[in-house]
């Protein structure tokens, strides 16, 4: 060997080149010869119909009595184990270490001690209603289970509000909280 950095392939590793290398067929091109072409045209768009404003139907003022007739929501109080007691006026995201995250970051995070583990970091969404609170899982691990005079326990679907009532109660994992009606001095 000539170059000691060159390595010779043994025979017939590499197939030898063909030896007929002209095209098996003729092509004959014609000179001058174009096809047509278009430019294409943007679609003929009608514009929107206009929309008629929207006015609102004169009617009767409601009467102070009827806007009395639906109760305000809350104040409620939840209570617990080892004396937790909470006051649900807004929307609160309960957990070991709620974040309040969108479509919920106007609520307050509130801290729950529990010493089982069985609360999620974020585990639920609670808000006061006008007939009890409203309570949404928020995809915790061991769920919220309401527990009222008429049913047991009621496993609620992550992601759908339920109202529990006052008298009633809901389990975040094994942490049962009550609901009340908070009754305040007015003087």
């Amino acid at each position: 060997m000539a170059a000691p950095d060159f390595i010779v392939p043994p025979p017939g590793l590499i197939p030898n080149a063909p030896e007929n290398t002209e095209p098996e067929r003729t092509v004959q091109v014609v000179p001058g010869r174009a096809l047509p072409s278009f430019v294409p045209t943007a679609p003929h768009l009608a514009p929107p119909a206009a929309m008629p404003p929207v006015l609102p139907m004169p009617g009767p003022a409601p009467t102070p009595s009827a806007a009395n007739a639906t109760p305000a929501p809350g104040p409620w109080r939840l209570t617990g184990e080892r004396g937790f007691e909470l006051v649900v006026e807004g929307r609160l995201v309960l957990g070991r270490d709620p974040v309040a995250a969108p479509p919920h970051a106007d609520a307050k995070g509130v801290p729950i001690v529990d010493p089982a583990r069985s609360v999620s970091k974020t585990h639920a969404l609670v808000e006061a209603a006008p007939d009890g609170v409203s309570v949404t899982d928020l995809h915790s691990t061991n769920g919220v289970r309401i527990r009222t005079a008429e049913v047991e326990l009621h496993d609620l679907a992550p992601g759908m509000p339920a109202v529990v009532p006052p008298g009633a109660s809901f389990l975040l994992g094994d942490l049962e909280l009550h609901v009340d009606r908070l009754h305040r001095d007015t003087v």
